[in-house]
């Protein structure tokens, strides 16, 4: 009898040490859990973010890719730009550029990329090279070069793009040669910047709107170059763009988001921040 107390006691005793040991265990295993929990999530979270960050690239990629075709093929193939144009037949031919405006435009547009092809997107660079024979070989000949030759910089660049197509040079009804038409674009804060100017400044000047606004991030101060007609970006190495309108423009002092207030009087885009 004595036994089967002693028995049942000690039976006792080990549940109540099991149990103690289980609630020591489920102390140290629900904060494994919930730390387990919060990595997994921080992981998901970080993959996602990863995923959207690979689209948006992927999608700039294409933004930038679509608008160097475009510019490319307006240039070689508008009567505006480069293309030629048959005095006979009166007829343009497709990818043949005329020497004689290649000429015009390396000398007129050495640094702003002339209208007929311009983005408000973009900035951008073309260069035209000749292929010639010699001695048996393909050498390049003559090369033209226009449009700007400044650019976003630094914190204030996003991306840029090097893309060509083949064309014909045409310098008489006897004389055409083979060349490449490359142009580099980029992608930055002063060229979004000045395209948004000069998008007003046409609706302004065609009396489609009277004033408007427009929120700008810059990483730079902003200021106007009455002089040469240009808005300059003050990073590191000064930046700066032609633009189509005159600007009585507030120099913006410090990087930041901005409201920029705009109106048009006396032939000058007012801009105020």
């Amino acid at each position: 009898m004595k036994s089967s107390v002693k028995n049942s006691i000690k039976n006792f005793r080990n549940i109540r040490k099991m149990k103690g040991q289980k609630g020591q265990l489920s102390y140290i295993i629900k904060p494994l859990s919930l730390v387990m929990t919060i990595v997994l999530l921080l992981i998901l979270y970080n993959s996602i973010q990863n995923f959207g960050n690979r689209e948006r690239q992927a999608q700039q990629g294409l933004d930038l890719t679509a608008d160097a075709t475009n510019i490319l093929l307006v240039l070689a193939n508008s009567e505006d730009c480069l293309a030629y144009r048959s005095a006979v037949t009166q007829g343009l031919y497709a990818n043949i550029v005329d020497v004689t405006k290649l000429n015009s435009f390396a000398a007129k547009y050495s640094d702003s990329e002339p209208e007929c092809a311009r983005s408000l997107d973009f900035g951008w660079r073309v260069t035209v090279i000749e292929f010639k024979r010699s001695a048996g070989t393909t050498i390049e000949g003559s090369k033209w070069s226009f449009g700007a030759n400044e650019f976003s910089r630094d914190s204030a660049f996003r991306n840029s793009l090097d893309f060509s197509i083949p064309v014909a040079i045409r310098y008489s009804d006897k004389l055409t040669r083979a060349g490449m038409m490359q142009v580099h674009l980029v992608d930055g804060e002063l060229e979004k910047i000045s395209g948004m100017l000069d998008w007003y400044c046409e609706m302004f000047k065609s009396n489609r709107f009277t004033k408007g606004s427009a929120q700008i991030m810059t990483s730079y101060p902003l200021s106007f170059n009455t002089t040469d007609g240009e808005l300059c970006s003050m990073s590191k190495e000064k930046s700066c763009r032609k633009m189509w309108c005159p600007i009585d423009f507030e120099e913006i002092k410090s990087g930041g988001t901005y409201i920029l207030k705009m109106n048009y009087a006396d032939g000058a885009m007012v801009v105020k921040s």
